[in-house]
């Protein structure tokens, strides 16, 4: 009988290090992903992107990307090459670190200039026959 119950202790022990170490690693991972880059790459180009569609041609917007900028620099990606439009597929692609990137596609048909001025991005907006 003794024997019994020495190894139902033992399997209780066990289940809760098991469970303990799954939401521990449960814990960790959503830790990393809520306060990853890729996030701040997803709301930019989302943003952006809805900026654009909401724009008629002659609008020129200026983003604050310091934020973003400054996560780029710390991966040694220049500002340049963080947003990036491309106006044959309509899409904005953000890339903040070397290994992700996110891309979000706008809807406005038109042409977009964009340049980086201190630490802001400059759009601007034409009619997609002005290019």
């Amino acid at each position: 009988m003794n024997n019994k119950k020495a190894e139902i202790l033992h399997e209780n022990v066990i289940f809760i290090i098991l469970n303990v170490v799954f939401f521990s690693i449960m814990l960790i991972f959503i830790y990393l992903q809520g306060s990853s880059v890729h996030l701040d790459e997803e709301e930019t180009a989302k943003q952006i992107a809805l900026l654009i569609d909401a724009s008629r041609p002659g609008t020129i917007l200026e983003i604050n990307l310091e934020d973003l900028f400054l996560e780029a620099d710390k991966e040694e990606i220049s500002k340049e090459n963080v947003v990036e439009i491309d106006e044959e597929k309509n899409l904005v692609i953000v890339r903040a670190s070397e290994d992700s990137f996110y891309e979000y596609s706008y809807f406005n048909d038109v042409y977009v200039l964009d340049s980086i001025k201190d630490n802001s991005l400059v759009l601007e907006v034409r009619k997609k026959n002005d290019g």
